[in-house]
Order: structure tokens, then C-alpha cells, then sequence
């Protein structure tokens, strides 16, 4: 006769947080190209005021994004990247693959569990999916869905619904 044993495991998910602003984000690593210095952009003469500019990346030009500023608005403190989180795009339509998170400081990896996130409070904006604590610190989860669609109506380049 033979005995099986099962352990409970949960898995761990791969992910990134960024800061940015007052705030930081916590992503997914799949949703994450590319870590990259911010020297490269060149400054959006017009434009939303979430709009730093741009960068070349891989032979494509991506908007630099101020996720404070999207999130809420002109009037919050404009952000001083010091590297760039190209991002995948979640929804791909007939726009650009990619676009740029602006980050304060260089993003950290990290691996974690569903025990690992606790929800913490209810006040989201238009831009958040959740607030969580990570150990002694409070991340946003971003709706990347939003983000993409004000990129894509900004950019003026109609969204793909099928």
C-alpha cells in the first residue's frame, strides 16, 4: 500500500514594486519589459499633465507616464524619475505595445503569496484596483486598464474592442 502525502503550498507570485510619487505600485512581473534609465527622455512640449515625454526603447518611441499625475492630477507634485518600468501592454488594439512608468528610485522584486497581501482600506481611486500592506508597507495594485485606455485616448489611436 502506498501513502501519499500532500503539502499545503501556495504558490508565490514573481512581482515589482515601484515607486512612484507619493505612492507605490505593486505589479506583476509579467507586466514589466524592462528596467531602464531615465536619461533618455525628451521632455513632451504638449500633452496631458501626466505626459513627461518620451524615450526610445527597441527602436520604438514610448510615452513616458507620471502615475501620481494620472492618478490624481495636475495639481499633484510632478515626479523626478530615475529609471523608466517599460510596461506590456495589457491591451494591445491597434496601439503601441509598450509605455513607460516613471519610477523615483529603482524597483523591487519580490515574491509573494496571497497571505502575503492584506487589504488595506477602501479609498481607491479611478487608476486603483486595491490597496494592500506588504510587510510594513502600503502599495497600490493600478488598473492597467484605465491607464492603457487614457494613453490610447490621449494618443488619439481608436482602441481594438474585438
Amino acid at each position: 500500500m502506498s501513502v501519499v502525502y500532500e503539502t499545503a503550498h501556495e504558490e508565490e507570485l514573481n512581482c515589482i514594486m515601484i515607486p512612484v510619487g507619493q505612492r507605490l505600485l505593486l505589479l506583476p512581473n509579467v507586466c514589466v519589459a524592462e528596467v531602464v534609465g531615465s536619461s533618455r527622455i525628451e521632455v513632451a512640449e504638449t500633452g496631458p499633465a501626466w505626459l513627461i515625454g518620451f524615450t526610445g526603447w527597441r527602436g520604438e518611441t514610448l510615452p513616458v507616464v507620471d502615475f501620481g499625475r494620472m492618478a490624481s492630477g495636475p495639481e499633484s507634485e510632478p515626479i523626478k524619475p530615475r529609471c523608466l518600468v517599460v510596461m506590456n501592454r495589457a491591451r494591445r488594439g491597434d496601439s503601441a505595445a509598450f509605455y513607460a512608468f516613471a519610477a523615483e528610485s529603482v524597483p523591487r522584486m519580490l515574491q509573494l503569496t496571497g497571505q502575503d497581501l492584506i487589504s488595506a482600506g477602501s479609498d481607491l481611486g479611478e487608476l486603483d484596483v486595491m490597496h494592500v500592506e506588504v510587510g510594513t508597507e502600503t502599495a497600490t495594485i493600478p488598473d492597467l486598464d484605465c491607464v492603457e485606455r487614457e494613453i490610447t485616448v490621449w494618443s488619439g489611436v481608436p482602441e481594438n474592442r474585438g
